[in-house]
């Protein structure tokens, strides 16, 4: 990897990792705020959508009205690493400080990234949408190192692997939707009704898409090597197709499947959660407004109903009623940039080839247990990882492999697909970041001076972050 930054980019990544404040300073005046550069809210007026829809929206007029004067500024690029790094990049090798008798080998990946994840599985990446487009961020998870950010010299790498790590998905922003009313009745709003302000021009929409078939399918693999659970069919309480290896020392306690679905789910979320907040602590420390999110439909944004919105395209398998447990809908992911563990579906056509390509993970190249590339690219030394690898307790039984297998044949028998509970692809929580209009906050809010909601952060923002650029908070106005 090599540096390949301005003397100026340099200095802005010293100031965020030099930054005196600290996390309970942070904490202490961290705020969702809504209101950005080019903005408006409860104007009455009507409002086309030009950068996505198209449609001409109004929202209700009402006594938090505010129009901005001032126009959008976008997020630099090094504001915009910044928060990738902070979402889900890389911070160096995974401890894997779990006993091997302990399913030390329910671990996939050997990346730390500065978010947990069930079993360090990697399932959750950023989708970057900004008035280039939609982007893909995943940082490239080549020579890793025990810790990636050791000082000065390292600063650049998250300017750099944002630039390696991008890619680009499409060239405009999404049409999310925000459909007219007609007459006469209710404005019935996929998106919530506070998503007026969602997906503005100058805005950086930061959206967590995780796959929770790999969440699904690695706990299953967990719980039959190392739990003893099994699934159970929740109609009649039986076995879901398993039955031949319940017995002592191999499956033993009957786990139903909505359940099991229902804690794949719970495990994206709380990965997720953490994303969401560390985007909201970088933003706060940098003195951005950081607008969390997540009382919109994610189908929708993701694509599954093109007649109301494009979304971001995924593709989504059409099920049968009869047998969709609960009204599920199921998406099969975006060909060649996020495509779920899940069956059937385009990559995975049926159980085996789901459940081995997850069972391989862990031991293929930059897996927890792939042999070391070099002294510096495991927790453990040379010895130790050596006796780790060769451990019978490392290794994902046949049994197992075949019992998940049979599981998985059993849901798509009768569901249509696995997992069948729980949409495979998620993205329901997220967090939109902007230059924060300091006008809304001086007109509405309350406060000693400055109103609370501005922090010196927000208010000195311009002067370190675009020094040369006219200040929108400079005199009181926007």
């Amino acid at each position: 990897m090599t540096a390949d930054l301005e003397p100026g980019e340099e200095a802005l990544l010293a100031q965020a990792f030099e930054s005196k404040r600290s996390l309970f300073d942070l904490l202490s005046t961290v705020r969702t705020r809504r209101v950005g550069l080019g903005y408006r809210m409860e104007t009455g007026e009507e409002e086309a959508f030009t950068w996505s829809s198209g449609q001409a929206v109004v929202q209700p007029a009402g006594p938090l009205r505010h129009v901005s004067e001032a126009e959008p500024v976008p997020l630099s690029e090094v504001e915009e690493a910044l928060l990738c790094w902070a979402a889900v990049g890389r911070n160096g090798i995974a401890l894997a400080d779990v006993p091997v008798q302990g399913a030390l080998a329910g671990m996939l990946s050997r990346v730390g990234r500065t978010v947990p994840s069930s079993s360090n599985d990697l399932s959750v990446d950023l989708f970057v949408i900004n008035d280039e487009g939609v982007w893909l961020y995943r940082p490239p998870d080549d020579d890793v190192q025990p810790v990636e950010i050791a000082g000065p010299a390292d600063y650049h790498k998250v300017l750099t692997w944002y630039r390696e790590g991008r890619r680009q998905v499409s060239d405009r922003r999404p049409d999310v939707g925000w459909p007219a009313a007609p007459p006469g009745t209710r404005n019935v709003n996929a998106l919530g009704a506070g998503q007026y302000n969602l997906n503005r021009p100058g805005s950086t929409w930061l959206l967590p898409v995780g796959d929770v078939g790999l969440e699904w399918f690695n706990q299953l693999l967990t719980s039959y090597e190392w739990s003893g659970f099994y699934l159970m069919d929740p109609d009649s309480n039986e076995p879901a197709g398993c039955a031949e290896w319940i017995r002592p020392g191999f499956l033993e306690v009957g786990f139903p499947v909505p359940v099991f679905d229902e804690l794949a789910l719970l495990l994206h979320m709380g990965q997720v959660g953490c994303i969401v907040q560390n985007i909201r602590l970088a933003s706060e420390a940098l003195g951005l407004g950081a607008w969390t999110t997540g009382s919109y439909a994610d189908d929708l944004v993701l694509g599954a109903y093109p007649e109301l919105a494009q979304g971001l395209g995924f593709s989504f398998l059409t099920r049968d009623a009869a047998t969709n447990p609960s009204a599920t809908s199921t998406c099969v992911g975006l060909a060649g940039v996020k495509e779920p563990v899940m069956v059937p579906s385009p990559r995975f056509p049926d159980a085996a080839s789901a459940v081995r390509y997850v069972r391989e993970l862990r031991y293929q190249q930059g897996g927890s247990l792939a042999p070391p590339e070099g002294p510096a690219t495991s927790p453990y030394q040379p010895a130790v990882m050596e006796e780790v690898l060769h451990h019978p307790r490392a290794q994902v039984s046949d049994w197992a492999e075949e019992a998940a297998i049979a599981t998985v044949e059993y849901l798509v028998a009768k569901h249509g697909c696995c997992p069948a509970y729980v949409n495979p692809v998620r993205a329901k929580l997220s967090v939109q970041v902007h230059h924060v209009d300091a006008s809304f906050y001086r007109a509405f809010g309350v406060g000693n001076g400055e109103p609370y909601a501005l922090t010196p952060a927000i208010l000195e923002h311009f002067g370190t972050w675009h020094p040369g650029m006219p200040d929108p908070a400079a005199d009181g106005t926007s």
